[in-house]
């Protein structure tokens, strides 16, 4: 199966104060503890793991498009499957946990099946939008999308895995008189998690 890959903060128009972040995860067993799915709200019954990576364009000379992948972080997911038939429209409670460079993200939502047989019959293709529950210091909340794989059944040829679209906000020091804003102080942010 061939992969397109992202880069982490690739450029695009975004609103004042708001940063984003683009990259891919793949299942892999030992990328992290999967006993931080303890921390889920909700009875968790699939546990992913998973490897971050970016697009790096500064492999093969530096010139756009001609750089390689590289590891970046570690992610859990874990998710809550009432429907083991993955038909479309249903739903699953998904919490994850990003450990990136710029700090711990944890997101907190569902997802919604969108097949569950395109390519083929099992390959399961979700959605999966999620409120950010804990950040780093200095931002106020955001949320995180994915388009996802999920192979439950472990067909050749296909990974579980996503392409993640992370969007934080710093706080907004403006009023809307075109003033200033004092920023939340020490403290108010969501801190990261361990």
């Amino acid at each position: 199966m061939t992969l397109c890959v992202l880069v982490l903060g690739l450029p695009t128009a975004v609103l004042a104060g708001e940063q984003v972040f683009l990259f891919r995860t793949e299942e892999s067993s030992g990328a992290v503890d999967t006993g931080g799915c303890r921390a889920a709200p909700f009875e968790v019954n699939v546990r992913l793991p998973a490897n971050v990576f970016v697009r790096d364009f500064r492999a093969g000379g530096g010139k756009k498009g001609t750089g390689g992948e590289r590891l970046r972080g570690k992610a859990l997911a874990c998710a809550h499957i009432t429907d083991p038939s993955f038909a479309e429209g249903s739903t699953a409670d998904f919490y994850v946990h990003f450990i990136l460079p710029e700090g711990h993200f944890t997101g907190l939502g569902r997802c919604t099946m969108v097949s569950n047989g395109v390519p083929r019959p099992g390959l399961v293709l979700t959605s999966c939008a999620l409120k950010l529950t804990e950040f780093p210091a200095g931002y106020v909340g955001g949320f995180v999308t994915s388009s996802s794989v999920f192979n439950p059944k472990g067909l050749p040829g296909y990974n579980t895995g996503s392409f993640w679209t992370l969007r934080v906000f710093e706080p907004d020091t403006t009023d809307t008189r075109g003033g200033k804003v004092p920023a939340p102080g020490p403290g108010r942010s969501r801190g990261a998690g361990p």
